[in-house]
């Protein structure tokens, strides 16, 4: 039984992952059932198995990867004596280990993948728009997190504006990555890293 769990649970994630890079890489309507199977070594019965449609494929693929894996603060653990600079490296190893893993799947630049499956959820994913928006707000919400801690740690002032200062980390992050699905490897993490720093530099005592 649980041999069959673990194969049940290891064909989803196969379909889920070749759904991701397929959409990644073409527009929806020129992604095929076909191809994804052929690729994944399953059947379009296989996948109609698991997910009843493409769309319903497609949805659950922008969960797992836009929605879910992309947030980075349910994986950065933020321990009392961790300080400001120390969860900025946090956070840029892991999206290193993102971007390793998306190289493994075939993808080079994970950010303009994610613009791509993006724009297209926006026609094929109802209420992808507001899901987006909510997920940039709990994006904002936990670097507010942050900033209360680095503050009462005195790390960081006092008087500053924190729902400025969250939704500024947060924009120097989405603006990066946007900007870097023109280049060949994807975000320039020594340069977010670097960014991160002279925000932070701008709010310390």
């Amino acid at each position: 039984m649980a041999k069959r769990i673990r194969n049940k649970e290891g064909s989803i994630n196969k379909a889920l992952e070749t759904a991701f890079l397929f959409h990644a890489t073409r527009p929806y309507d020129k992604v095929s059932l076909e191809e994804m199977a052929a690729h994944s070594a399953m059947t379009s019965g296989g996948i109609l198995y698991h997910f009843k449609t493409k769309n319903n494929l497609f949805m659950q693929m922008c969960d797992k990867f836009v929605l879910e894996e992309s947030s980075l603060f349910n994986k950065v653990e933020m321990y009392e004596d961790t300080t400001f600079l120390e969860y900025i490296d946090r956070y840029i190893s892991l999206l290193d280990k993102q971007r390793r893993k998306a190289k493994e799947l075939g993808i080079d630049n994970l950010n303009r993948a994610l613009v791509n499956i993006t724009n297209q959820a926006i026609f094929y994913y109802p209420d992808f728009i507001e899901l987006g928006n909510k997920w940039v707000d709990l994006q904002i919400e936990e670097w507010k997190k942050v900033l209360i801690k680095s503050m009462v740690k005195r790390d960081i002032r006092e008087n500053i504006d924190i729902n400025l200062a969250a939704r500024s980390f947060e924009t120097i992050y989405i603006g990066l990555a946007y900007a870097s699905i023109a280049s060949e490897e994807g975000l320039d993490l020594p340069e977010l890293k670097k960014s991160f720093i002279f925000l932070y530099n701008s709010l310390r005592v």
